[in-house]
């Protein structure tokens, strides 16, 4: 021992210092995963009966102080509403994504490629995307599962399951195995069907009220399933744009870390309705003035065209009894800087408020608005990286089902995807900044201006007689060129 540890040594036995034993700190989690998806699609369907019965159900480990945990102990009700604003984000992204999504070809072979276009039209790819691009951002993560039904379809069949339906399987950290799960009604049973893919195949398990193991034929629908082995290639395809830190191996929503914004924006606008219709107009009458019916019953006040507060008669010689009727006072700008800022909470990180189509012109000058336009842009470039590795291998992927269910030895393929950049919200401003760069100089040709301007409203030969038009305007004129030889 040196002599600084003995000094030390030497301190320790004199103050009898005790080392310190740690803390145990127990933290329970109010949700699973499965609830946590179910939650989250909950604020996506966007009902505020049901947003109100699960928050009202649920202990949420801080007193159920959220606004949809409210519950009126007054007597008095108060209207809860509903902003719907998670759905609109979720939607909007989805639908720029998709609008961006020009091809998925494959490149290493003809013959692939035209089958590749087949499946996509027998399976309405870019809706099954959009569906799936929504069901991610909402629950976390999902998979793509492929099948074939010669019944149904000669070509593969792709089937989106969200993070609810599925599980993964992990081994030394790499993905072993996917698991869908789909439920089948019979009578009061409940049956659970497990569809394990992985390299190996794919295997079911059928689960009767999810504890005993049952036979495929006892639901009519699966008695023609048949199990697939020696792949070498898993039939299904995962996505996830964000992974969680709270579920390991599992995705996480965009709307994860945005719940509780949420439900004090639709604390603050529910406040904002209440408030105006707690400053109408209210009409103050006597008690010998209060309108009656044909019996002489006096009516009682009714919330939109009967409202009035009933006051005593007077009593003095002098005065009679008057009706009066007093304004409210309605705090306009706190509440508007109420909802502002809720707003910009909400979409912080996510998404501009001028890509949902909210004027802004009040709230920021031209600068500002340009700055947050570039949140829609990182996001929606942070989904289009996650989908130029999915797409692909979802392509191929299918191409190899394809292959085997003609019993062919699966091919190797390549495939890539292109996502337009002219797509971006922003197009203007680029066209605008790099138009004052070059200034009196095109900058873009011809085709791409006809291509960008009439898209597929125009067949390719409309658009080549465009540009052949546009081009002899300009006095650009196209020969052919001599041969040499006078041939």
């Amino acid at each position: 021992m040196g002599l600084g540890a003995r000094i030390k040594q030497a301190v320790q036995d004199w103050l009898e210092i005790q080392p310190s034993i740690g803390e145990s700190i127990v933290i329970q989690e109010v949700n699973s995963f499965k609830g946590t998806c179910f939650r989250n699609l909950l604020w996506y369907r966007g009902d505020p009966a049901e947003l109100h019965q699960y928050y009202t159900q649920i202990d949420d480990q801080v007193g159920n102080s959220k606004f949809w945990a409210a519950l009126a102990t007054t007597g008095i009700n108060f209207r809860k509403i509903h902003t719907g604003l998670p759905a609109l984000i979720i939607d909007m992204l989805a639908d720029i994504v998709v609008d961006a999504l020009n091809k998925i070809e494959i490149t290493n072979n003809v013959k692939a490629e035209e089958i590749w276009e087949e499946i996509q039209k027998d399976n309405d790819f870019k809706e099954i995307i959009k569906q799936a691009i929504i069901d991610v951002l909402v629950e976390g993560d999902g998979a793509f599962k492929i099948s074939y039904d010669t019944s149904i379809s000669k070509y593969p069949i792709i089937q989106f399951y969200s993070g609810m339906d599925v599980d993964f399987d992990y081994k030394m950290g790499r993905l072993d195995k996917i698991i869908f799960k789909t439920y089948y009604y019979k009578g009061n049973t409940k049956y659970l069907l497990k569809e394990c893919y992985s390299k190996e195949g794919i295997k079911y398990r059928l689960l009767k009220n999810e504890k005993d193991i049952a036979e495929l034929d006892e639901v009519p629908e699966l008695k023609e399933l048949q199990e697939i082995s020696q792949n070498n290639f898993i039939m299904a395809v995962p996505i996830m744009f964000n992974k969680s830190k709270k579920f390991k191996g599992r995705g996480q929503s965009i709307l994860e870390k945005k719940i509780d914004d949420f439900d004090s924006f639709d604390e603050v606008w529910s406040q904002w309705i209440e408030a105006i219709r707690d400053n109408k107009t209210n009409t103050y009458i006597p008690e010998d003035l209060l309108p009656t019916d044909k019996k002489g019953n006096i009516l009682k006040p009714n919330t939109w065209d009967n409202r009035f507060v009933q006051i005593g008669s007077a009593a003095s010689e002098n005065e009679g009894s008057k009706v009066i009727r007093e304004s409210g006072q309605f705090d306009y700008e706190k509440m508007l800087q109420s909802y502002i800022t809720a707003l910009d909470l909400c979409l912080q990180g996510l998404i501009s408020p001028s890509t949902l189509g909210i004027d802004v012109k009040k709230l920021d000058n031209a600068d500002a608005q340009r700055e947050k336009e570039k949140v829609t842009l990182y996001t929606r470039n942070k989904i289009i990286r996650v989908l130029e590795k999915v797409l692909p291998t979802l392509a191929i992927t299918c191409l190899k089902v394809y292959d085997k269910a003609q019993n062919k030895i699966p091919g190797e393929y390549e495939a890539t995807t292109d996502f337009g950049e002219y797509s971006s919200p922003s197009f203007e401003a680029v066209v605008e900044t790099v138009s004052k760069a070059r200034p009196g100089q095109a900058v873009m040709s011809i085709e791409r201006t006809v291509e960008e301007m009439y898209g597929d409203s125009l067949t390719k030969e409309e658009k080549a007689e465009e540009v052949k038009r546009l081009k002899e305007e300009q006095g650009i004129l196209q020969k052919e060129e001599p041969s040499v030889l006078g041939w």
